[in-house]
């Protein structure tokens, strides 16, 4: 086996285990909002869990007869709704009929309205869900949605009011916890180096042993001279 052979898996090796995370990034969430005859539940959505990338779906549950309701969300956040930049829903409705192929009758029917927050949209953002029966407004909500900064803390690192230093010499459960978090990426880390270490030993390895092999392949003075 050449050694440009040995060299390339090498390389690809390497490649492979650097490009691994150690950490896992943010997994997007989506959170229920359900529409109801006489109210939005939750209306206000504030929960500091919700943060940048996470979504909201608003969905239709409304029985009575001939209702319809529409979301609007000001994005832009200039107070009104009806912007070009404004998230605006059809007019939701409990069920939309389907053919038997299980396609919609009516292709602009919908049940539910999902919108999701990109990684830089932290702030409050105002909406407003306004009900319908027998195309009459009946009621009009207004709410809001706080959207918090998707903070990654790396491990170890003392939060603000953590106490460290003297006089600090009980550890609290959150302690325990960063602990533990700083252990397990010092030890990804270690066999990280200790899987390099032992590749780069093969490595050098097998260009001895290649050239072990070429050196011996070549005939002596002696047999030159012959």
């Amino acid at each position: 086996m050449g050694r440009s052979h040995w060299f390339n898996v090498f390389a690809i090796f390497m490649a492979m285990v650097l490009l691994t995370p150690l950490v896992s990034s943010h997994e997007q969430e989506t959170f229920n909002v359900i529409l109801v005859e006489d109210e939005v539940r939750p209306g206000n959505i504030t929960d500091v869990a919700f943060v940048e990338g996470n979504g909201v779906v608003f969905r239709m549950r409304d029985n009575a007869e001939n209702v319809s309701m529409q979301v609007r969300v000001d994005l832009d956040q200039d107070g009104l709704f009806n912007g070009s930049e404004d998230s605006v829903s059809v007019w939701l409705t409990r069920s939309c009929e389907i053919d038997e192929n299980g396609t919609l009758v009516d292709e602009s029917c919908a049940v539910s309205h999902l919108l999701v927050f990109g990684n830089t949209s932290q702030g409050t953002y105002n909406y407003q869900v306004e009900r319908l029966v027998n195309n009459s407004t009946t009621d009009v909500w207004n709410h809001s949605i706080v959207v918090h900064a998707d903070i990654h803390e790396e491990p170890g690192q003392p939060n603000i009011g953590d106490c460290f230093g003297a006089g600090c010499d009980e550890e609290s459960d959150s302690d325990v916890i960063i602990q533990q978090t700083n252990s397990s990426t010092e030890s990804k880390l270690y066999a990280v180096m200790a899987i390099s270490s032992l590749g780069v030993f093969m490595l050098i390895l097998s260009i001895r042993n290649e050239r072990r092999i070429i050196n011996s392949d070549r005939p002596s003075a002696l047999q030159e001279s012959e």
